[in-house]
């Protein structure tokens, strides 16, 4: 999938762990205000979705540390020697999330 800019994949799983610990409040959200089932999103736009439900009402200073802390990466995450946004990094680090490995 290229032309998409994926984030690594702990930003993803991440925002996934959020939406599914609290799956009623967050799906329960997507239905009322679009009537979509958030499922049925491309997995980009159902990111972008998790992330503006969960800082949605929050100030400026929240918003920042709550970036900080979900761009923060792992302990275990191999960043050495790695091209940040290249898109074979992306590629890798997408499937990673996917199937739901580390």
């Amino acid at each position: 999938m290229r032309g998409v800019v994926w984030p690594p994949y702990w930003i993803g799983q991440r925002l996934l762990t959020l939406a599914v610990k609290r799956w009623p409040e967050f799906h329960g959200t997507m239905l009322l205000r679009t009537g979509r089932e958030p499922l049925d999103l491309p997995l980009p736009s159902l990111l972008d979705v998790i992330y503006a439900w969960w800082v949605e009402g929050g100030t400026e200073k929240d918003v920042a540390k709550f970036r900080q802390a979900l761009e923060a990466p792992p302990a275990t995450a191999e960043l050495e020697g790695r091209e940040e946004w290249s898109d074979e990094a992306n590629d890798q680090s997408s499937a990673r999330a996917l199937s739901g490995s580390s």
